[in-house]
């Protein structure tokens, strides 16, 4: 287990050697590079290759639908990038439903990627209805209007910063307001969605909640998304509908959810995990599970979900047995599930597909980016504790 963890950091390094330097596409530096990572971690080859075919399979149905989508939203309505406020924004809606990687992937049209991920990641850790804010809150029974009165706050500050920051550039022109239906009627199933599963069930019970979780998948959002953009567009362009741009993307997505599921086989992210677990930490013990099982598996739910279910029984030894101390366990669980975004995440090469950017330069933005705003989240929750004392 320990191995596998270490060769982390060499698969990561041989990946963009293997694309910067060799030139190989990225999904064939993933594929190569995951077979070679799975040998010298002692994994068999049944095992390699049914772990990554499960992963490669799982990523294009969750996320891959949704690329395909937003890159033919992209090209027929021809889009330019926004402005720094509009992506914080479009930024903020992606991040209340879904997946991260599946709102990026919609909001491909909108360009300012580093901005939009990390506006994405900020509200879906942090702010009721998003699924990774909805899952801390149940497994460690934080009450709901704590959680908002907690995170939404903090949510509001990073969003605010992100624009200051971002509108140093001048903004670029963008689409008519109207021509966004395309990508925000999607974005709207899917909060919806997110709505309808929560476990007061807002929405309704059985047949209503089915219905909100069936129109919004996948497959129904990337037809209603191209249709939307047929119309919007305002002409008949088959040229656009036939291009395959996003195809490399779309292999890439699927093979970083091959990776991402050969490292969780390894079994190394729980393992890691558990040596956060001391009670003298306090908020950090949260934070620290869920950031290495993120790091580890690239899967922020599933970081949510393992780090608040080790937590949960440690919340009076690590002094957070109040409704309050509840909710603060929650949130640094999400700033956990932030950090950090890299090579084994499709939102990492979807984001660096939109901006061009090199799997180096990536690093440098979108994985530190993420790690920098996963620690300011920490550090406000630990003020905001010893302020409460």
């Amino acid at each position: 287990m320990i191995l596998a963890a270490l060769l982390l950091p060499v698969a990561i390094v041989a990946i963009v050697l293997a694309i910067q330097r060799l030139r190989l596409p990225a999904f064939l530096a993933l594929m190569i590079v995951v077979v070679g990572y799975g040998w010298a971690a002692n994994m068999t080859w049944q095992s390699i290759g049914k772990a990554f075919g499960l992963g490669f399979v799982s990523a294009l149905e969750q996320t891959g639908l949704l690329v395909v989508a937003g890159s033919l939203a992209g090209t027929l309505l021809l889009a330019r990038p926004l402005g720094a406020a509009g992506a914080v924004a479009m930024g903020a809606i992606g991040g209340l439903g879904g997946s991260a990687a599946g709102a990026l992937a919609l909001l491909q049209p909108a360009g300012r990627a580093v901005v939009l991920v990390l506006a994405i990641l900020t509200v879906q850790a942090l702010v009721v209805p998003s699924p990774l804010a909805v899952a801390a809150m149940s497994v460690l029974k934080a009450d709901l209007g704590t959680m908002l009165w907690i995170g939404g706050p903090i949510a509001a500050i990073v969003l605010m910063v992100l624009w200051v920051r971002s509108s140093r550039a001048d903004p670029s022109k963008t689409l008519s307001a109207w021509r966004w239906l395309a990508v925000l009627l999607p974005l709207a199933l899917l909060i919806a969605q997110s709505i309808a599963q929560m476990p007061t069930e807002p929405l309704g019970k059985g047949g209503a909640r089915e219905f909100y979780t069936g129109i919004s998948k996948p497959l129904i959002l990337a037809v209603l998304a191209i249709a939307l953009a047929v119309l919007l567009s305002r002409r008949w362009q088959p040229e656009a509908l036939a291009s395959t741009s996003w195809a490399p993307l779309l292999l890439t997505v699927g093979a970083a959810g091959g990776f991402a599921r050969v490292l969780d086989e390894t079994g190394m992210a729980e393992l890691l995990a558990e040596h956060a677990l001391d009670p003298r930490l306090g908020l950090l013990a949260p934070f620290l599970a869920a950031a290495i099982v993120k790091t580890m598996q690239g899967n922020s739910l599933s970081a949510v979900l393992t780090a608040s279910g080790m937590i949960q029984p440690m919340l009076p030894a690590l002094g957070l047995d109040t409704a309050t101390g509840h909710a603060l366990a929650a949130a640094a669980v999400g700033a956990g599930s932030i950090a950090v975004v890299h090579l084994n995440d499709p939102l990492f090469w979807i984001a660096a597909d939109m901006a061009k950017l090199t799997p180096a330069r990536a690093l440098g933005l979108v994985t530190v980016g993420s790690a920098a705003i996963s620690i300011a989240i920490l550090v406000m929750l630990m003020a905001l504790r010893l302020a409460m004392r």
